[in-house]
């Protein structure tokens, strides 16, 4: 990509009279048409060439992926953020291929029978596939950036080196996460960040990249359910009962691990019993009818027991009925137990009781480590406080 970075300060007055920058850029990657970039950015926020490669670099991938964006202008103006903050968070790149993800689906597709939280949730899954491009090639990593701790009323900013999941971490999740049933936008639109990522596990990044092109150029209005129809017919499955459980209800996903237990039997061997539940309303089953008796139809979620001797079983559950055993025989004892091990469902609400091991040593360490992030968190607290007395 050749990114032509003249940069070209403006005069654009805002409300409290300091003014704002203005940047201008153009974009050109082999194979793509050029597109001429104009960008605002708030007044404080001084380091404008971050902001406008986060725009020519979103304007690359959502073209090398999606297609071209179809105009050849684009004028942007990028949402306040934090004016001190750690390079590492990525809070101006992130608040830019917002803006440019949102401006690309709004000009791709007629987006009027779309519920604007799902193009918000669209814009966002887009944008931080964007970030993640920069995040990878100035920090050799794979998350989307770092966590940032920010004292004195978000004053000031600390750079806590904690790594954010790309696929269900950092704003807004926090937002479904707190108030997972909301109907304000900014917690639906996460939950569509969410359900994109579970979609995503589910068929496989590649077909999930198809179901997306495809559905950037889509002709007419196309609403939810020609998105699902879309998704199936791509994938080659039934996906309208993950659309229905998702997008289309209200329901909270919970699952968990209710207890495990490997006792020893007289004739040296060990029996395992592994107890999992539904503790939300929301049903991740799978393709498939509704149970017939004792035979289930859908395995989607996945329950991995390992044993002692470093053998494992993974069996599968569709979720529906609000408990399920699983009973094992064994040369050794079982260790633990984890219901979604593979992290499938994103919108799962609370993976703290995803797990339950038998190692005591193991859950010691744990608990070990926690306390110490704990310390440090507190130690970073005091010592920016006296730094200000």
């Amino acid at each position: 990509m050749r990114l032509q970075l003249a940069a070209v300060l403006g005069l654009a007055a805002t409300a409290c009279g300091t003014p704002a920058t203005e940047v201008r850029g153009a974009f050109a990657a082999a194979g793509l048409p050029r597109v001429d970039v104009t960008m605002t950015i708030p007044p404080a926020h001084a380091d404008s060439d971050r902001y406008l490669y986060a725009a020519l670099t979103t304007l690359k991938v959502l073209g090398q992926w999606l297609g071209p964006f179809p105009d050849s202008t684009i004028a942007v103006t990028a949402a306040r953020t934090p004016w001190w903050s750690s390079p590492a968070a990525m809070a101006p790149e992130l608040v830019v291929a917002r803006s440019v993800s949102r401006r690309y689906w709004d000009r791709v597709i007629d987006t009027r029978a779309l519920p604007g939280w799902f193009v918000g949730g669209l814009a966002e899954y887009c944008a931080r596939r964007a970030v993640s491009a920069i995040v990878d090639e100035q920090y050799l990593a794979v998350y989307r950036s770092r966590a940032e701790g920010r004292y004195f009323g978000g004053f000031v900013p600390r750079d806590l080196r904690i790594q954010l999941r790309v696929e269900d971490e950092g704003d807004p999740v926090d937002e479904y996460r707190a108030r997972p049933r909301a109907a304000d936008t900014r917690a639906l639109e996460a939950k569509t960040l969410l359900t994109l990522g579970t979609l995503e596990r589910w068929v496989g990044r590649p077909t999930f990249d198809a179901i997306l092109t495809e559905f950037a150029r889509m002709d007419g209005q196309p609403s939810l359910d020609d998105f699902g129809r879309l998704a199936s017919r791509v994938s080659g499955q039934d996906l309208m009962w993950f659309f229905d459980e998702t997008l289309n209800r209200d329901g909270v996903f919970d699952y968990g691990v209710s207890s495990l237990t490997s006792d020893a039997q007289p004739d040296r061997s060990y029996r395992t019993t592994v107890s999992v539940q539904r503790l939300g309303d929301g049903v991740f089953s799978g393709p498939g009818a509704a149970d017939d008796g004792p035979f289930e139809h859908g395995r989607a979620i996945v329950v991995l027991t390992t044993f002692a001797d470093g053998e494992s079983v993974r069996d599968t559950w569709n979720g529906r009925s609000r408990m399920k055993t699983f009973e094992y025989r064994s040369q050794s004892p079982a260790v633990s137990a984890q219901v979604d091990p593979d992290r499938m469902l994103l919108l799962d609400l609370n993976r703290s009781n995803n797990g339950v091991t038998l190692d005591r040593g193991a859950a010691r360490m744990a608990a070990t480590r926690w306390a110490a992030r704990w310390m440090t968190w507190m130690e970073d607290a005091l010592l920016t406080c006296v730094a200000f007395t």
